[in-house]
């Protein structure tokens, strides 16, 4: 009977674990409702915007997405308005009380629709032809979004979603547009409409931008941990209370309440006391006398650690009260912190050795492929701290210097963009910029390489050229006027014009604009006002860029 009982109590123990909640490693997140755009402060658009962002979000499972119903009165409370306040350690301990580590917050900073009606004739094969009314019609949305480590105050990223929807139809869909800004819902007919379908892109830009940043939001995560665990652990002290036996010492302080475990190595200390004829202790000089190893800590303020044997194979026993305190270079290695060499037996250091070169290129391979993925996504200042981490392994890896500067480039520094263009030039390797050439029949892509006595241009297309100086005619940055545009409605755009001869001596000449510029994800099939949608001071950047281009080839090529 008593088996029985015992076998059934093992059973629902059994049950119990496997319904017992996995331990959930993906990114707490709490999102604040956004802001409405400031020419609809009064409606409820943010509050609709939101509630698709979080359902997307959700969908994405990436992000462990925290209920709204407390967040919004939360963030009242935290005072988020004061920039001040996110650095405050009252806005940590207020954040944590939702259980978030991050809140995601944003303002619309564009909603609108415009449409305008034109009277086109309709020809009939079998009657009189007849006037029809056709509205061509533009919907854009913009959500300018920071996510903030909760912890720290800190802006891990600071990005756009935005979409732009153009559609001609015959019929107006100005009633849906008036409907949705004064009531803000998000109704079906929104949905469906062209404004409905230019937000539900946008937040799909954010999402699509968050969802490539996870992986490093859950690893930057699970670094801050171990962070707050390692300062704990720098911060405890222990001694010798007792000898155990068998080689094993039992030590008062430390234990798992402080982090510690097993496998950690303790540094062994005696405190030498140097006393005058009186007896009286007038110096106290501490020596360390050896390590030691944790070899269990199962109690929360207690801990037995073996001692470890010195070069000479031998050792010097810990007396009570000799202090103890842990190897943070080991602790931190031991936790993942970094590569650890186990040190052979007989070593005068417990410390982890330092991992190899083969290590330190893995590293390094690692932070340049996170930072060609955000450059990709055109996550500009995350694609900089990758680059300036790998600096950190190799400064004169050429990857790195590119990487550097066109990351300075598009963030605007253009100062430290040309300062690592012409290290990378100075050295040999050429500098490789995207590049959007523009003809009577579209636009393509490629890749313009800028190096030492040479300029080449190679399109996805397969053509192109390459020149030496001799055959460099000029090389300027212009402006395209309108009409050059097929009447294209946007504004006169600079571009980098290059002009050479080729083999029979015929000059030729590209028009070239940095493809990076653009706020689309592919070129193929659009104009240029498609392709790079901008204002007045994105055109500016764009002309400094292709100047800085200009003063490379003039510098290096010619």
């Amino acid at each position: 009977m008593l088996d029985k009982k015992r076998i059934l109590l093992l059973l629902v123990v059994m049950l119990f674990a496997l319904n017992l909640p996995a331990q959930d490693s993906r990114p707490k997140v709490a999102i604040k409702t956004f802001e409405n755009p400031a020419n609809f402060s009064r409606s409820t658009i943010g509050n609709g915007l939101t509630d698709i962002l979080t359902t997307e979000l959700q969908n994405t499972g990436k992000f462990s997405v925290l209920e709204r119903s407390n967040v919004d009165e939360l963030m009242k409370e935290m005072d988020f308005g004061n920039s001040e306040y996110s650095k405050s350690t009252s806005f940590a301990q207020k954040g944590h009380v939702l259980g978030a580590q991050y809140l995601l917050m944003g303002k619309i900073t564009n909603f609108s629709y415009t449409e305008h009606a034109e009277q086109r004739q309709k020809f009939n094969l079998f009657g009189p032809n007849t006037i029809e009314r056709i509205f061509q019609q533009r919907a854009d949305v913009r959500v300018d979004f920071r996510l903030i480590d909760i912890s720290t105050g800190e802006t891990v990223i600071s990005q756009p979603g935005e979409a732009h929807k153009t559609n001609t139809s015959q019929a107006s869909e100005m009633d849906t547009w008036y409907r949705c800004t004064s009531s803000g819902s998000i109704t079906a007919e929104l949905t469906s409409s062209l404004i409905g379908r230019a937000t539900t892109e946008a937040v799909k830009d954010i999402v699509r931008k968050l969802n490539a940043l996870s992986e490093t939001v859950r690893e930057r995560g699970a670094g801050a941990a171990l962070n707050a665990s390692l300062e704990n652990l720098a911060n405890a002290k222990g001694q010798i209370v007792a000898e155990e036996g068998g080689g094993l010492w039992i030590i008062g302080g430390l234990g798992s309440a402080n982090g510690v475990q097993r496998g950690d190595r303790l540094k062994l200390t005696h405190e030498n006391l140097v006393k005058d004829k009186a007896g009286k202790v007038v110096y106290r000089k501490p020596v360390d006398i050896g390590l030691m190893e944790v070899t269990d800590v199962s109690q929360a303020d207690h801990a037995e650690a073996r001692l470890i044997p010195n070069q000479t194979g031998g050792a010097t026993n810990p007396q009570a009260n000799d202090l103890v305190s842990v190897d943070m270079e080991y602790a931190r290695a031991l936790r993942g912190g970094n590569k650890v060499v186990t040190p052979s037996p007989g070593s005068s250091s417990g410390s982890p050795l330092a991992a190899g070169s083969s290590s330190t290129n893995s590293q390094l391979e690692q932070l340049l492929k996170r930072a060609d993925s955000y450059v990709s996504d055109k996550f500009w200042s995350q694609a900089l701290d990758e680059y300036k981490q790998a600096a950190a392994i190799n400064p004169n890896e050429p990857r790195v210097l590119q990487g550097e500067a066109l990351s300075h480039y598009m963030m605007g520094d253009f100062i430290e963009g040309n300062d690592s263009a012409d290290k990378l030039l100075q050295a040999g390797s050429p500098l490789t910029v995207p590049i959007a050439h523009y003809h009577s029949m579209g636009t393509c892509t490629g890749q313009l390489t800028i190096q030492r006595g040479k300029l080449a241009f190679l399109s996805d297309k397969s053509d192109g050229f390459e020149v030496t100086p001799a055959g460099l005619a000029a090389v300027e940055v212009r402006k395209i006027s309108k009409p050059m545009m097929a009447n294209e409605k946007a504004p006169d755009w600079p571009v980098l014009e290059i002009k050479w001869r080729d083999s029979g001596g015929h000059e030729k000449k590209y028009q070239m604009i940095p493809y990076m510029c653009s706020k689309q994800q592919s070129l193929s099939g659009k104009n240029f006002a498609s392709a790079f949608p901008m204002d007045d001071s994105d055109v500016r950047e764009m002309q400094k860029l292709e100047q800085s281009m200009l003063a490379m080839i003039q510098k290096y090529v010619k």
